[in-house]
């Protein structure tokens, strides 16, 4: 009769020892996902505030390769600053961040190969112009490359 206790007893102690080790293991990976979704989050932001103010160039400096190929810096800032300033007739805008997602692949359109572990963020813009109140809702999406967070737009017909 004692082997059975003693045998018992190490089989709970096992199992709380196999749970409390995937708890553990759970939380840090939760960790890290909301680190890198707070990391995607801040890129976008960044980005944004640079629009805000006016700044195309900086903006345009936190796109992602890809999004530089399709947009050299001064074609960006002039149509940039001429959908914005002359078209809406607007100064700035108001923007919020609302959800963010990861998503294990994604591609900026057809032509180009599947980019992994990116995160799309949802933006609000919201202008004041000569047209009354409007709101802009854009998926921007946030990858890696060479280590780097950079902002990409997707162009899918």
């Amino acid at each position: 009769m004692f082997p059975r206790y003693r045998q018992k007893t190490i089989r709970a102690r096992t199992g709380v020892a196999v749970l409390t080790a995937a708890a553990v293991l759970v939380a840090i990976l939760t960790l890290f996902l909301s680190n890198e979704q707070n990391e995607a989050k801040e890129i976008v932001d960044k980005f944004y505030r640079y629009e805000q103010a006016g700044d195309f160039g900086s903006s345009w400096g936190l796109f992602h390769p890809l999004m530089k190929k399709k947009f050299p810096k001064d074609v960006y800032i002039q149509r940039r600053a001429h959908v914005f300033m002359q078209d809406f007739g607007v100064e700035t805008f108001d923007y919020r961040i609302d959800e963010v997602e990861n998503l294990s692949s994604w591609s900026m359109s057809d032509e180009n190969k599947p980019l992994h572990d990116v995160y799309r963020v949802r933006v609000i813009q919201t202008f004041h112009s000569a047209f009354g109140v409007f709101e802009i809702h854009q998926d921007v999406f946030v990858a890696k490359e060479k280590g780097e967070k950079n902002i990409l737009f997707p162009y899918r017909p």
